[in-house]
């Protein structure tokens, strides 16, 4: 792929990316309206969810090689790999967790964000495969907002899975050109 070329695809993901984020913010209301004191579903999961993104976040800050020893079911060790594992969107939230004190805005920021990586991820994906711009960004709305993966927003661990299309469109790149980048971002 050429130098011009991979820089048409990044503009292009870019405006995508734009659609998406229009597209969340319509669809996930009221959540969209009042990020910092709503969450959807409230309940046990949920609950869990923001002790779990909680935890990471002050386990990166206090002592990062001892995350797994939460602070759950003692005198047992390496107790949060009990529990979903939130470590990656957990990177997500610390900003907004270290800024604004507020784990709801957190975690909602990392669901609402998810829907707007997963159709960025898989537009670059269908691009990549050889997809027209219209047809990938179709390919993008589905994959974001489709049922089964937009209406659990509230389950992280379910939700998050927007690195899934771009590991496959850096892998398919790798195969294409033989970049060692290439390669190196799908791992």
């Amino acid at each position: 792929m050429t130098v011009s070329r991979e820089r048409s695809l990044w503009w292009e993901g870019a405006l995508a990316g734009c659609l998406y984020f229009a597209a969340t913010l319509v669809l996930a209301y009221p959540l969209t309206r009042h990020p910092a004191t709503t969450v959807l579903p409230m309940g046990a999961d949920t609950n869990l969810l923001i002790w779990l993104i909680q935890w990471d976040v002050h386990a990166f800050t206090s002592d990062p090689m001892s995350i797994f020893d939460a602070n759950i079911y003692y005198p047992f060790r390496h107790t949060l790999a009990y529990a979903e594992n939130v470590i990656g969107s957990a990177f997500i939230a610390a900003p907004v967790l270290w800024t604004t004190r507020n784990p709801v805005l957190a975690m909602n920021v990392v669901a609402l964000l998810s829907c707007v990586l997963c159709g960025v991820g898989t537009y670059v994906l269908a691009r990549r495969v050889g997809i027209g711009p219209l047809g990938a960004a179709l390919a993008g709305l589905i994959f974001a907002f489709s049922p089964p993966r937009f209406f659990r927003l509230g389950q992280l661990h379910l939700t998050t899975v927007q690195w899934v299309p771009f590991c496959l469109a850096f892998v398919h790149g790798y195969l294409d050109s033989g970049r060692p980048r290439d390669l190196c971002w799908a791992c």
